[in-house]
Formats: structure tokens, C-alpha cells, sequence
């Protein structure tokens, strides 16, 4: 991709090596409008693009076998190597349940919003045949959006096991939030910036959001809009006991560390 602009804008161009070949297509489930709009758009990119390969999840693949039995179904661990670009049907949930699909790098992603809420949502399903054609001949400028890469430990530096299995690391898009539970009083949780201490946050948790995220959880708990070109994590207090604990935006090269107090629940 080359940067359009890139210091002030944050824009780059698609620029295919070569026209793509496979698009996934993910939809919110269990709704009319967003099956209708599946139906539409696999149909029109199999008559218009027949060399395009049309790749769905399998629950989707199987409702759908009689009115789209051109679509593919491949295995989860594919989806990184094969899938060129992909499109979300939906809301904002559509989008982070996309972005849990790829654990390490994301294609491209063309959102239509279709969902209740839109914060991420670029384009209207109304507009989606020159859409689908700008992005299939390289015309389309591309927003970069940053992950959180995530691992969970002990207190001992030892990989938390659940059922005798260590949690992976995870890449998460909004945030990570470490909180109270169940637990009716207040937890204490250190915070590690770089290795270097930060703060001891007394409250009902701590919320680390990427500026995608910003308009989550953490604008929920107080914290602002950050702009997904302004590369920053947003650091937020839940309900915290000091008046003087804001939100911190700190740089998003950071390698943040929480560790739940030892006194805490």
C-alpha cells in the first residue's frame, strides 16, 4: 500500500499485485436485513466478478446452501493466508467478531452498516456495487487500525491455565479490561508503563483501549474519542476512589503490565 498524505491524514491506497481472488463475507446473525443483503451482494459479486471466491462461515454456508451454492467454507486457520479482502454485515460487534477471526494479521475490510450501533461503520449497503468495485480495482484508501496484542499471567510470571490449558495470547481491537467481577468492593490493581511504575488504581477495574476502542468501554467509563490515526493506547480508570485519576493516553509503542494488587480479591 503507499501512503496518501500519510503525516497529516493517516490514508493509504489499496493497491492489489494482482486482482484478488478469495473475499470472506461476515454477517451479524439471526437478522432479515442482514441476510438480504448477503443474498444481494454474494450474488452480485459471483455474476459480476465469477472469478472471485466467495467464502462464508459454515453455519452460514449451510442456511444459506439453496440460495447461494457458489459460496466456499474453509477452516479458521486459513483465513490468514487466503482471504484477500472481507466484508462485514452488521454493526460494530460484526466487525470485532471479524477481527477475532484473524489472530495475527487483518485483510482489508469494507464494513456496511446493518447493525445498531455504527461507530465503525464507513458505508452505507445502499452504495455497496461501486463500493465493492473501487476496492476489487484498487481504488479505495485503506484506515489503519492498531490491536492490542494480550498475554495473561500469575503472579509468578507462569501462564494462566484454564482446564489444564495455557490461555493463548490474544489481538484484541477495542480493549482489554481488567475488573472487579462479581466482588462488591473496590480492587487494587498496580500499573507498569515500559517497566516503570505508574500508578496503583484503587477502583472497580482498568481499562486499556486502542483509539478504535476509545468509543467503547472506556467512553463509557469517561475517557474521549480518540481518532483511529492518532496511534495511542488510552488508559481508563472504572470507577475510580481518587478524584484525581484521569484517563492517560500514552504512546502505542507502550508495553503496559497490570498485576492485581496482592491484597485484592
Amino acid at each position: 500500500m503507499r501512503s496518501i498524505d500519510k503525516e497529516d491524514r493517516g490514508l493509504f491506497t489499496l493497491q492489489w499485485k494482482q486482482q484478488p481472488r478469495n473475499v470472506l463475507i461476515i454477517k451479524k446473525p439471526n437478522d432479515v436485513n442482514t441476510e438480504n443483503a448477503l443474498i444481494e451482494t454474494a450474488c452480485w459479486l459471483h455474476q459480476h466478478y465469477p472469478d472471485v471466491n466467495i467464502i462464508v462461515e459454515p453455519q452460514v454456508a449451510e442456511q444459506f446452501s439453496e440460495k447461494l451454492p457458489f459460496v466456499y467454507v474453509i477452516s479458521k486457520e486459513e483465513y490468514t493466508r487466503t482471504v484477500d479482502f472481507a466484508i462485514t454485515l452488521g454493526g460494530d460487534g460484526t466487525i470485532l467478531h471479524l477481527s477475532s477471526l484473524f489472530p495475527k494479521a487483518v485483510p482489508p475490510v469494507i464494513c456496511f452498516s446493518l447493525g445498531t450501533l455504527g461507530f465503525l461503520m464507513a458505508f452505507q449497503f445502499s452504495q455497496y456495487q461501486q463500493i465493492l468495485r473501487d476496492v476489487i480495482h484498487g481504488k479505495a484508501s485503506v484506515t489503519l487500525r492498531m490491536r492490542l496484542f494480550c498475554s495473561l499471567h500469575e503472579q509468578n510470571g507462569k501462564r494462566i491455565s484454564v482446564d489444564g490449558k495455557e490461555v493463548d495470547d490474544r489481538q484484541v481491537m477495542n480493549e482489554v479490561a481488567l475488573h472487579r467481577g462479581r466482588y462488591s468492593h473496590l480492587t487494587s490493581i498496580e500499573c507498569y508503563v515500559d517497566e516503570q511504575f505508574l500508578t496503583e488504581c484503587v477502583a472497580d477495574g482498568l481499562i486499556v483501549a486502542t483509539p478504535t476502542g476509545s468509543t467503547a468501554y472506556s467512553l463509557s467509563a469517561g475517557g474521549p474519542i480518540v481518532h483511529p490515526t492518532v496511534q495511542s493506547i488510552v488508559l481508563t480508570p472504572i470507577c475510580p476512589r481518587s478524584l484525581s485519576f484521569r484517563t492517560v493516553l500514552l504512546p502505542s509503542s507502550s508495553t503496559i503490565k497490570m498485576r492485581v494488587g496482592w491484597d485484592a480479591p
